[in-house]
């Protein structure tokens, strides 16, 4: 994981972001990612609303949090999870991805990014606003962030598990 932190006074107005980075090392077909991400294709992520994003489609899911990454349900919220066509590229496929929570939506991050898959797994890129301006950011360094690598890292193996 990396975290992108400028040095210096930001602006006022200006969103601090923190960069998410993760990798699920997953022996992949690649043959199936369009198969699972495509259209009408991706139930195993939870219902299909109507009200995506242009170029995107999005599911109603239950983002889970858990202890130590694999053990018991901290917590379950729910999510809006938005995911776009998978392109090909020389060595995989390449999707948009965007997250939000479906309600209370001030509390909690906003995630955009894409998913990176070749012969070997899945990475997850992008970037999310921790709420609550200068002090989320500050909380994110000590408690938020692990929260939100925990959620990337099992949504990783969900999504890998879908596509075995």
């Amino acid at each position: 994981m990396t975290r992108s932190r400028a040095a210096g006074v930001r602006p006022a107005g200006v969103e601090l972001v923190v960069r998410l980075r993760l990798r699920h090392a997953s022996a992949i077909d690649l043959e199936r990612v369009p198969k699972v991400l495509g259209p009408g294709t991706s139930s195993w992520l939870g219902e299909e609303t109507s009200a995506a994003p242009p170029g995107l489609r999005s599911y109603l899911c239950g983002l889970e949090l858990h202890a130590g990454g694999r053990g018991p349900t901290l917590f379950r919220k729910a999510a809006v999870v938005s995911l776009a066509d998978p392109v090909p590229t020389p060595d995989g496929w390449v999707a948009g991805i965007e997250w939000r929570a479906a309600s209370l939506s001030a509390l909690f991050p906003v995630f955009a990014g894409r998913l990176t898959f070749d012969a070997e797994g899945v990475q997850l890129d992008g970037r999310y606003a921790p709420p609550g301006g200068r002090l989320g950011y500050a909380l994110d360094v000590t408690l938020l962030g692990a929260a939100a690598r925990q959620t990337g890292r099992w949504f990783l193996r969900r999504l890998t598990d879908a596509l075995a």
